[in-house]
């Protein structure tokens, strides 16, 4: 594989894994490496890295056939624990949202309401629904990025810390925008679950007032 790789640039050193902007054969591509932990035993570390490599790219292999915009992915390397995706160009909703007049923060905050219901509907939890892992090209597309904490469940309690998480981000970051933000994301929610799911739909976010008085709750990455 090194030889069809051309990485050159590192994006973001995060916690968890590394970003790099590169080339993959003639794609330009990101290529996301999951870190080795030293604290773990190395086959529990290769175990988990593992895991989650192979359950982020099946995730977003499954969700795009949704229809729903995410990075295309082109290889998935279980050794080294990477995946190496299409390079999506665009700002982070977190870059340019307060600078956003009411009706594009309207228009786009209802589009992502229809993005997350349809992930809940088909049983998908993102597990980090935040301004940084939403990103908007130049085209004005809508793309859902970093399923490295995905999960499926269709318990209403995973779908309500799911809505928790963007609302305390927007609260916390965007307070400026948090009110037309976040009534437009529950509206395109409500509306993308319809009628029919109705029921479900109303219990995950009267459930979201009970994840808050919980005070925290506790992340999926510091379960382990």
């Amino acid at each position: 594989m090194k030889s069809e790789i051309v990485k050159e640039k590192l994006i973001r050193k995060g916690a968890e894994a590394n970003l790099y902007y590169g080339r993959w054969f003639d794609k330009e591509v990101l290529f996301k490496y999951r870190i080795p932990k030293q604290y773990r035993i190395k086959v529990l570390d290769n175990q988990i890295r593992t895991a989650r490599t192979l359950n982020e790219a099946k995730a977003l292999i499954k969700v795009k056939n949704y229809g729903l915009n995410v990075p295309q992915v082109y290889e998935i390397d279980v050794k080294n624990a990477l995946i190496i995706m299409k390079f999506i160009y665009g700002f982070t909703l977190k870059e340019i949202l307060n600078g956003l007049n009411e009706n594009k923060i309207q228009e786009y905050f209802k589009a992502i309401g229809k993005y997350i219901a349809i992930l809940h509907k088909n049983g998908h939890i993102h597990g980090d629904i935040t301004t940084s892992n939403i990103l908007i090209t130049k085209d004005e597309d809508i793309f859902l990025i970093d399923f490295g904490l995905h999960d499926y469940s269709d318990s209403i309690e995973d779908k309500s810390v799911d809505l928790h998480l963007l609302k305390r981000v927007l609260i916390s970051t965007h307070g400026k925008v948090y009110k037309p933000s976040y009534n437009a994301f529950l509206e395109g929610y409500r509306l993308e679950y319809g009628p029919e799911g109705k029921s479900e739909c109303m219990n995950v976010i009267k459930n979201i007032l009970v994840v808050e008085t919980r005070g925290r709750y506790i992340k999926k990455e510091e379960r382990l």
